[in-house]
């Protein structure tokens, strides 16, 4: 059988059968009929795990570059009954009601999750020898569960998410035999904080990492790649040698075995590895020391294997950290780059640099195709990957496994044992590589970085964080807070806007992007001074720039235009004393009596009265009775008249303007030519097909 993975239609249809085999063998108790159900089969149509199985195997159904678990255990029951029990809604909610949406599909790492908090579950009814789920039907007993959890002292995300498996039986039980219905009184997230840990009772947040501990952490990842990139070629050259010399060893054994030379031997033997060793051209030190035989090379490359080995993995975690710390991308996103993944885009003489991935977040089981801005520095990352794994990644191409074929475009692999296919690097080996990257770095927590750290993560859970960060330790870094530092910096630096981070992160609602960016504001705003001394002398300025025009203007021989500027021309024969004298103006303009501010088509005297809501239009303010016009900006008239004609023109190469349409354009070329007829301005008069009457 296939599970309910991808085009839901066809596959309901054809294990519908079984489905209903499976339930009836359940319902009579037929067991020995029920374990032979076939529940997990290769593309090639192989059986790789029955019903009775304790592991099912989906390793065929999930992309290992990104996700870790892979098998369902059922090795936890001891009773028969609760065992095929569990079982039975595994092996429904593959293959026939994975999901309570009408037509969705079940991710596997759906499936995973839920079977694995149905274990909890299972084992508290097992420890009180009940013989099905649905003793939690009664409230006594219900209640009897909760206080259990209670006892667990776990977080009240982690108890929701138990209750939300077991409200998923109970959403199903007219498709199952299993008829579970919880006495239920509260909401699922209310019960999970009332039976939660109270020190555990809000979910925390990546942390972002202070400024300093991040750029100590990324100048040191960014200084491995810049070191060994120039020698990439050696890196390669090295391991593909030395597993090419172990199989010819591995050929030369297993000649000798299948011609019967050696019946003594076999590949299950603990000798065989051994004879291996012994039937290899060189020693992998050798091939080593041949490479390094170079001064500059011999102070990078270290000559012992196992050191190699290390700084091989080593480099792969720089690179990884690096696509992570300049894309904001998720650790799956992140493994699902290929080696052609950095992309060059230029538009209008800017140059654009992104990640083409995956993403599989709140889509269908698919995942779909994205790309994420990024820095170049990716590129180099990307590049040095691609090469390190070239010849792992064609050791999986030539696998006749199609799950190892997949697994070749990943450029995140290792191959520690050579007598092991190639695999990915995750676990507590890349945990390591983490580690010991920031003890390089000399990212130790101070006081100034503690203080930063709440600064920038305000959504904190006090119990917890005062465990993980330190001062005076290495801080604690993870792959996600790559993530979470991205947003913080960008918001904290207004590189990125919520919605430039909605996009970046695919996310669907904006406020996940501004969750995500939470304490960049924070951190901006603190960090913000007021120079005081230079804020006054800018209005100092100002207010000796518009004295000084206010003095040009009643007491010179400028020719001004608007109904104030005619009015100001009038009062030049009879000045008072007050706009005569320069500081009586000053004084007059330090008070706030009067004011000037400009636009880009003339001066307002209104000051206060107005409120300008109408100045991105000149005719709006054409006949105001504030207007000031003087030469200066009556060359602005002149240039917006010819933008006028020069868009109507344009605009009719394509449609025909209405009467109204063109309206909007002939008031603002009629004011202009008015402006422009006053200061003697030479232009061409628009004359437009359609006769407009001003009435």
């Amino acid at each position: 059988m296939r599970p309910l993975l991808a085009t839901p239609e066809e596959i309901i249809k054809e294990n519908t059968a079984l489905v209903e085999q499976a339930i009836q063998y359940f319902e009579n108790k037929d067991w020995d009929k029920l374990n032979k159900i076939p529940v997990m089969i290769d593309q090639n149509g192989n059986i790789i795990s029955y019903f009775g199985d304790s592991t099912w195997d989906l390793t065929h159904y999930v992309d290992a570059r990104i996700v870790s678990k892979k098998r369902a255990s059922f090795a936890h029951l001891t009773t028969t009954l609760l065992l095929q029990e569990q079982k039975l809604l595994a092996f429904l909610g593959l293959f026939a009601v994975g999901t309570l949406r009408q037509g969705a599909t079940i991710k596997t790492t759906t499936f995973l999750e839920r079977n694995l908090n149905l274990t909890q579950v299972y084992k508290y009814i097992e420890s009180i020898k009940a013989d099905s789920i649905c003793v939690l039907n009664h409230p006594i007993q219900f209640s009897r569960f909760c206080e259990y959890l209670k006892s667990l002292k776990m977080s009240g995300p982690y108890i929701s998410k138990l209750i939300v498996a077991l409200n998923w039986i109970q959403a199903v039980r007219n498709q199952t035999p299993i008829k579970l219905s919880l006495p239920l009184t509260t909401s699922i997230t209310e019960l999970g904080r009332q039976l939660g840990c109270p020190t555990k009772l809000e979910s925390e947040q990546f942390y972002a990492i202070p400024s300093r501990l991040m750029q100590l952490i990324y100048t040191k990842a960014i200084e491995y790649i810049d070191t060994y990139y120039p020698i990439r070629d050696t890196f390669l050259a090295i391991h593909t040698e030395q597993q090419e010399n172990y199989e010819i060893g591995k050929a030369a054994v297993d000649n000798k075995i299948k011609s019967g030379q050696w019946n003594w031997l076999t590949s299950d033997s603990p000798h065989y590895k051994a004879e291996i060793t012994k039937a290899k051209p060189q020693t992998s030190t050798n091939i080593l020391k041949s490479y390094i035989s170079n001064a500059d090379i011999e102070m990078l490359i270290p000559n012992d294997v196992r050191k190699f080995n290390w700084l091989y993995s080593h480099i792969l975690t720089c690179c990884f950290i690096i696509c992570g710390a300049f894309s904001g991308m998720r650790r799956s996103e992140i493994y699902s780059l290929h080696p052609d993944s950095f992309k060059k885009l230029k538009l209008k003489d800017q140059v654009f640099y992104s990640l083409q991935s995956y993403h599989s977040k709140m889509t269908p089981a698919v995942p779909e195709k994205a790309e994420w801005l990024t820095s170049p520095i990716t590129g180099k990352a990307i590049e040095l990957a691609s090469l390190l794994t070239q010849n792992m990644r064609t050791q999986l191409m030539l696998s006749d496994d199609r799950v190892e074929n997949e697994r070749a475009s990943s450029i995140w692999l290792v191959q520690m044992i050579k007598s092991r296919k190639p695999n990915i690097l995750t676990g507590p080996p890349f945990a390591f590589h983490h580690k010991r990257l920031v003890e390089e770095a000399g990212a130790i927590v101070n006081e100034q970085d503690y203080e930063e750290f709440k600064l920038l993560n305000p959504n904190l859970n006090i119990h917890a964080y005062k465990q993980k960060v330190v001062i005076g330790k290495p801080w604690a870094f993870t792959t996600h807070q790559l993530r979470r530092t991205f947003a913080v910096f960008g918001k904290r630096y207004n590189l990125l806007s919520d919605v430039a981070i909605k996009q970046q992160y695919k996310h669907l609602y904006l406020p996940m992007a501004q969750w995500y960016s939470e304490g960049g504001v924070a951190a901006k705003i603190k960090h913000v001074k007021v120079d005081s001394e230079l804020n006054n002398l800018l209005q100092e300025v100002d207010r000796e720039v518009t004295t000084q025009l206010l003095h040009q203007w009643y007491n010179s021989d400028d020719k001004l235009y608007g109904k104030k500027g005619i009015d100001v021309v009038k009062d030049r024969e009879n000045t008072a004393v007050k706009y005569s004298s320069w500081d009586a103006l000053y004084a007059l303009v330090s008070a706030g009596r009067i004011s000037i501010a400009g636009t880009l088509h003339s001066y307002c005297m209104a000051g206060y009265e107005c409120r300008m809501e109408k100045v991105v239009s000149p005719t709006n303010c054409f006949n105001c009775e504030n207007v000031v016009i003087d030469e200066t900006k009556a060359h602005a008239w002149q240039k917006r008249h010819q933008w006028i004609v020069e868009t109507i023109t344009e605009m009719e190469e394509h449609t025909k303007l209405s009467q109204s349409q063109l309206s909007h354009f002939i008031t603002q070329l009629r004011a202009a030519e008015k402006v422009m007829d006053y200061f003697e301005i030479s232009y061409t008069p628009y004359k437009p097909e359609i006769e407009i009457r001003q009435l």
